[in-house]
């Protein structure tokens, strides 16, 4: 009967390479990656806690050794290797405002903390701890999860392309939901009630400023929809608005991802949900009916056309596109002039302000939500619906209205025993009454 072969102990696996532990108990390994011009082996060292952890890591190398893109990436950073996968890939299969964001964040947070580290270096403890500074940074946790999809994303291209065996960053965790810590002020973000009238007044000034600004107070449009609009999208007739498009202001860039300069481009809205037909209130309707009157003087004495189907409403004199910032710096000389400054009204402002108009008319928030063009309903409620300390009074005046208290007359040491009996069993009574309305309410 044959001996059964016995395997030394310290005889190493297959494709292992060789793994043998130091003097202070850390275990290495080591694998051949090529040759240099002398003939000489080139060895590349592991380190790790345990035989078994070095093992892996020599399996992972081995493999990386044998595809085509070794030398590459060895020969490359992980900084280097994510901004050429920024900017050849993921470049072009987003927005560039996207694209922007994502590479801002890049060279924000990503490559000045382990851009010169090799991508094998970059483990999970790495990314994590990474995400976990930005936090103690303070850095909001959309900005956090934003930077975790980058290196998500990265990495799985990596994987694909035999980079790296697996992605580190499916095992990082960042909180959901950021600890809100109450100041005991209420931001209030529309128009305060009793600053309205004063506002619509001063706007009668301003022959542009009037229509546009009550496209974004009375119709619930964005800046960028309100700039947008043509005249074949206003309704005079049926008192309708059509949201249908939305200036954007795109950055292009250079070979290295650095912005050249910004233009600013017609294109689609910010969402399917923000196509939508608004209604216009009267007030809204007349300002448009003086203002494409003024817009048809302007022509004839331009000698062009300004109020045709395909123009553009608030457009420049010469019919061209009006800008963002542009738009953005008349708003606030007339701010200053009227002296309006200090209520910190914006442009998005105005649109807070017909939403918080809505609500306090106790309108339906699925309404206000289609008005708005949002695509969920929390969005119109938590972030479109500010209350001011008159709301507390009117919530007040509810309760009060529906829980009157009635004084006894007589105090429970002017009454016998069974008249104190008595009204304790009535109280009994009227509270499981109160009781049952409440739970037939809720079901």
């Amino acid at each position: 009967m044959a001996r059964k072969k016995v395997v030394s102990k310290t005889r190493r696996a297959n494709n292992e390479g060789s793994i043998f532990q130091r003097k202070d108990g850390r275990w290495t390994g080591a694998v051949t990656t090529g040759y240099d011009e002398n003939g000489k082996p080139i060895r590349k060292f592991i380190y790790g806690k345990s035989r078994m952890e070095v093992a892996n890591k020599l399996t992972e190398l081995t493999n990386r050794i044998e595809s085509e893109n070794f030398d590459y990436v060895d020969n490359n950073t992980i900084g280097s290797l994510m901004t050429e996968w920024l900017l050849v890939f993921k470049k072009n299969q987003v927005t560039p405002r996207t694209f922007e964001g994502n590479f801002s964040k890049f060279k924000l947070h990503i490559e000045p903390k382990i851009g010169n580290m090799k991508i094998d270096e970059v483990n999970t403890i790495v990314i994590q701890k990474l995400l976990n500074q930005m936090i103690e940074d303070g850095y909001s946790l959309d900005v956090v999860r934003k930077t975790k999809v980058i290196f998500n994303q990265f990495f799985d291209y990596a994987v694909q392309n035999k980079f790296v065996q697996s992605n580190p960053t499916l095992l990082t965790r960042v909180k959901s939901k950021e600890r809100k810590i109450y100041d005991g002020e209420n931001k209030y973000k529309a128009i305060p009630p009793e600053a309205r009238e004063m506002f619509l007044t001063c706007l009668c000034e301003h022959k542009l400023l009037k229509p546009l600004c009550l496209c974004m107070m009375l119709g619930g449009l964005r800046t960028g929809e309100t700039l947008g609009l043509m005249w074949k999208d206003i309704d005079i007739k049926n008192k309708t608005i059509n949201v249908d498009r939305a200036i954007t202001i795109v950055p292009k860039f250079d070979e290295n991802g650095k912005i050249t300069k910004r233009v600013t481009v017609i294109s689609e809205t910010k969402t399917a949900c923000s196509k939508r037909t608004v209604p216009m209130p009267d007030l809204l309707v007349e300002a448009l009916k003086e203002y494409k009157i003024n817009q048809e003087i302007k022509a004839d004495e331009k000698g062009i056309v300004l109020t045709d189907n395909s123009n553009l409403v608030f457009c420049n004199d010469d019919g061209s596109l009006r800008t963002y910032y542009g738009t953005k710096k008349i708003f606030n000389n007339f701010l200053n002039k009227y002296k309006l400054n200090n209520l910190g009204i914006h442009f998005h402002t105005l649109r807070h302000t017909y939403s918080n108009m809505l609500f306090e008319a106790d309108q339906n928030p699925k309404v206000i939500q289609a008005l708005l063009g949002h695509k969920s309903v929390k969005t119109t409620i938590t972030t479109y619906n500010s209350v001011d300390k008159s709301y507390f009074q009117k919530a007040t005046d509810v309760i009060n209205k529906n829980f009157k208290v009635e004084e006894s007359k007589l105090s429970p040491k002017d009454m016998e025993e069974d008249e104190l009996d008595e009204e304790l069993e009535k109280l009994l009574r009227e509270k499981q009454t109160r009781r049952k309305r409440n739970k037939d309410f809720e079901m």
